[in-house]
């Protein structure tokens, strides 16, 4: 892989979408944008296309909750009939500023109430940190390919974002 370009696998089995980029930032301000409810507003919003969130909760420990809610303003934007997208689960693994944890569940999951698992582990590097993201779970759920095409601009965001903040 090179180390400065985003890498996005969708696993042989299509259980998981794997991430793994190179970002000039140290390790604990990429950790805060991952955890800190007004940075997430801040580089989340957008990644998706038009897609705007309208509610971020996270509780940065294990055992807290996380939710955020988002919507297309534009109206045109549909994930299995729904115009207006839940996601929440619980913090499974938290350790500043090397990795972070939680269950996904989602109110447009094909298979409903059926929980996925994001990780993200960031590893400091000499000039930043590269950051891996993997989405694992998916196997069971039609939207998958959403997922691996969905992933590249959170990711691209949260690159843009710490590079410049």
């Amino acid at each position: 892989m090179n180390s400065t370009m985003l890498n996005t696998i969708v696993t042989p089995d299509k259980d998981a979408v794997v991430s793994e980029v190179h970002i000039s930032a140290p390790a604990d301000a990429i950790f805060r944008a991952l955890t800190q409810v007004d940075l997430l507003m801040r580089w989340w919003d957008g990644s998706d296309g038009p897609c705007r969130v309208k509610v971020w909760e996270f509780e940065p420990r294990v055992g807290g909750r996380h939710r955020h809610v988002a919507y297309d303003p534009t109206g045109q934007k549909q994930i299995n009939g729904r115009s207006e997208w839940e996601i929440y689960g619980e913090i499974v693994e938290f350790d500043p500023p090397r990795a972070l944890a939680y269950t996904w569940l989602a109110n447009f999951h094909s298979v409903a109430g059926h929980a996925t698992l994001v990780r993200w582990q960031l590893t400091s590097v000499a000039d930043g940190t590269i950051v891996k993201m993997t989405h694992s779970g998916l196997k069971p759920l039609t939207e998958s390919v959403a997922y691996a095409q969905g992933w590249p601009g959170v990711i691209d965001n949260l690159k843009k974002f710490a590079e410049i903040n």
